[in-house]
């Protein structure tokens, strides 16, 4: 008959600590993981103050349309309507709005997130031309 022992481990004092830090060091940095729920939970008020702090100074910059176009982008495209609200913040920071935006100022800025007009004719994306060969040309017959 066979019979498997089970190995007791011992764990090295040395090692045992150097895991303890470097749990600690995962911890301490914004990626890893909290040393503790309080500590989450600490982080996670501190986001969404930052993310209420964020939605209040927009409010006050832009005008209620500008504000549903930029909340229906932020459906479709987050990181585009998120583009937009970082420009619309660093322009505030600079003093370059003379008021509160526009929509049509926030169609201006998208366009320039877009990398320009895009030759769409003011639509989504560039022209697409469809060339077609003609098959059954005259000079054939």
């Amino acid at each position: 008959s066979i019979h498997f022992r089970r190995r007791a481990t011992i764990m090295d004092p040395n090692l045992e600590a150097i895991k303890q830090k470097r749990l600690a060091e995962l911890g301490g940095q914004p990626g890893g993981m909290p040393a503790s729920a309080e500590e989450q939970e600490q982080q996670n008020a501190k986001a969404e103050q930052q993310a209420e702090n964020r939605g209040m100074a927009l409010a006050s910059l832009m005008d209620p349309k500008a504000r549903e176009r930029l909340s229906r982008i932020a459906i479709v495209k987050p990181e585009k309507a998120q583009a937009l609200e970082n420009m619309i913040l660093q322009a505030a920071q600079r003093g370059q709005l003379g008021g509160k935006v526009t929509e049509d100022s926030l169609i201006k800025m998208l366009e320039q997130i877009n990398g320009g007009d895009g030759g769409g004719g003011g639509r989504g994306g560039p022209k697409i031309e469809m060339k077609r060969r003609n098959i059954m040309d005259d000079d054939d017959w």
